[in-house]
Parts: C-alpha cells; structure tokens; sequence
C-alpha cells in the first residue's frame, strides 16, 4: 500500500504511525527546529502537512539520516588528523582554482562543496566541517543571515568561519555586522593566509585529540 504523496496528509490516523513532529525530529537528530525546516525544504526529509496545517515527518526519513550520520561521524574518525573544510561556491572555475591550491597543502584536507546558503547549512548538518568559506552573496538567503542563523544553532559553533568580501567596515556596519568570532578577508580569497588559517585549525584539531591542547 502506497503512503501519501509529498505535500499531502495521510487519509487517516492509522497512516500517522511513523511519523514525527518537527520538534521531535530535531530531539532525534540533535538539532534545532530551524534546522529540521531547512532539511524539508531542500528535500532532505519527506515531510507533509496535516489537514490542521501541522508538519510530519517519516520516521524512515529520520532514521535514514542518522544512520548516514553516523557513517559521516565514522569517516571523520578515520580522518581524524585532517581538516574539513566547506565552501559555498557554485562557479567551476573558482572551485578548481581551490582544489589545486589545496592538492599542495601540507596538511591533509577535506574539500566539501555547497552551492548555496541552504545547500551550505544541510552540508553543515551533515559533516561539521572545521573550517566554513563563505562570500556575503550567499542565496537564496541573504549571507549576513546565513551566518546569523548559522551561529545561533550551538551544535554549529565550533565551525571556524571565513568570509571573503570586498566590503569595508561601514558596509559591513549597515548590515548588522559579522557574527562574534568571524574571519574577514578579502574577496577573492587569499590563499596563502586561507593555507594558514586551515593548518592552524589542523594543529590545534591534532592537539586536542592527543589532550594536550593549545596554550
């Protein structure tokens, strides 16, 4: 028998055996609300309204995740001494000039790509990068809120992030600012300060896994 199609409520009550709320599903898979709703409206989790306007989730769908989830955190386990770091970049070209630069770093690095903001926070999710790239123009959210929303879910703190842009602190002031803690570099990247910046994350991720830390 055939569940509902997406978008629609399961005919009767008997259908909703298997299914979760949003605030349930973020309790299950340790995430904010905001962060379950963005994993709907990109797809990530099949989820459908009842006929009262409530959101419902497939259990499947939640249980799919964490077990991918779980596989990412057995990778990065495995690659434990490198660094994985995300940048929301969708032009070929500028990616390529990226992977290179990285092919002949010293420190081993995992290269993740997003090609947009919610592309950018799903991805997040998913592999906890260590170090975020990121340029102001992120869509189809404005870039000053993607690392608003960004910096206020906790489990998403620890990202190091770096934003490359070409606009001065008065720019940057009309917007409400860089979040606390926040890398400005300029637009494009420099590679060279982006190779120490990731090295530096490296060391201190090789520290802290050995416990001694950095003084």
């Amino acid at each position: 028998m055939s569940g509902p199609a997406p978008g629609e409520a399961p005919p009767d009550p008997s259908a909703a055996v298997g299914v979760c709320t949003t605030s349930e599903a973020a309790r299950l898979l340790g995430v904010s609300n905001t962060t379950v709703q963005t994993m709907v409206e990109r797809g990530e989790l099949h989820a459908w309204k009842t006929r009262g306007g409530h959101r419902r989730i497939a259990r499947t769908a939640i249980d799919a995740l964490r077990e991918a989830r779980a596989a990412g955190e057995a990778a990065r386990r495995v690659d434990a001494a490198g660094v994985a770091l995300l940048a929301v970049e969708p032009d070929a070209a500028a990616r390529r000039r990226l992977e290179v630069a990285v092919a002949g770093w010293s420190e081993p690095v995992r290269l993740l790509w997003a090609n947009d903001a919610f592309d950018a926070l799903v991805a997040i999710e998913r592999h906890r990068p260590d170090v975020l790239l990121t340029d102001l123009r992120a869509t189809p959210i404005d870039g000053f809120e993607f690392l608003r929303r960004l910096r206020a879910v906790p489990e998403f703190r620890s990202v190091a992030v770096v934003v490359a842009t070409a606009l001065d602190d008065t720019d940057l002031a009309a917007h409400g600012g860089l979040p606390p803690g926040t890398a400005r570099w300029g637009a494009p990247v420099p590679l060279d300060t982006l190779r120490g910046f990731v090295e530096a994350c490296a060391i201190r991720k090789r520290l802290a896994a050995s416990g001694g830390g950095v003084r």
